[in-house]
């Protein structure tokens, strides 16, 4: 059965055996029922064309026809793959330990500090973002996120020179800057800049004592279990998903998306 017709199929209640042996045919071949009359839709399955019609009906449709074009539309979306049950053994060990770690960083996050961002995100239209490191691709992330809601965002990192920085930033109300350590010396730097001339600092680094967060306007700290030498080493931790993760509801609750994740 193709997952498409899924909602079609949900319509077939009260049919007769003969009905259902229709509905049945038509689930197990869409494709192939498109380019049939009634007629031989009839009979494929062995019944009149009178069933096939009182079918349509009981579906909802006016008309054979009508049911086609359905199919058709139907047809026309992307196709899924049928769920699984779930399965505890298909996890991964660490599965668990990253969902505890996701919650945790929760603990630190703020309804004041979320709201605040919310209203920064509706009132400011322009953001500059700054990230060294692993920490430059999830500037670039945040960055095409925030294009995509229609906000001016740009994007610079270690490889730039302190004059690129000097040059743009007062073209932008907002810096947001991502460090896991909350130490990078070139990030501090930039925000001590960004504070003298009058922006608006936001920094994402992890729940630890650090310099970076006293500095900014609003600070995110994310739970993180590595510690220095496994981050230097660059051994895979929740940390970078969970900060995906964040900014993510971060946006959709400052947009009002999935109802402001409720």
């Amino acid at each position: 059965m193709d997952n498409r017709l899924a909602s079609l199929l949900q319509r077939g209640e009260d049919l007769t055996r003969a009905e259902y042996r229709v509905l049945a045919f038509i689930a197990d071949h869409a494709l192939q029922v498109g380019k049939l009359t009634v007629r031989e839709l009839a009979r494929e399955t062995f019944v009149s064309t009178a069933t096939v019609m009182r079918l349509c009906h009981k579906l909802g449709f006016s008309g054979y026809s009508e049911l086609l074009f359905t199919i058709k539309q139907l047809l026309s979306d992307n196709p899924t793959l049928a769920l699984a049950s779930p399965s505890p053994g298909n996890l991964p060990a660490a599965f668990q330990q990253f969902i505890a770690n996701y919650q945790r960083t929760f603990a630190y996050v703020s309804a004041e500090k979320i709201a605040a961002f919310s209203d920064l995100l509706q009132q400011e239209e322009s953001f500059y973002l700054y990230g060294t490191g692993f920490s430059h691709l999830f500037a670039e992330y945040l960055e095409k996120k925030l294009q995509i809601l229609g906000k001016s965002a740009f994007v610079s990192g270690g490889g730039d020179s302190r004059g690129i920085f000097l040059n743009n930033a007062p073209k932008y109300r907002v810096l947001i800057v991502i460090s896991r350590s909350g130490k990078t010396e070139q990030v501090l730097d930039k925000t001590r800049i960004a504070r003298n001339i009058g922006m608006q600092v936001v920094a994402f680094t992890r729940a630890s004592i650090n310099p970076l967060a006293p500095l900014a306007d609003i600070h995110f700290p994310l739970y993180d279990d590595a510690s220095d030498a496994a981050v230097d080493a660059g051994e895979i931790t929740s940390f970078e998903s969970n900060l995906v993760m964040l900014m993510d509801l971060l946006l959709l609750g400052a947009t009002g998306g999935l109802r402001a994740a409720r």
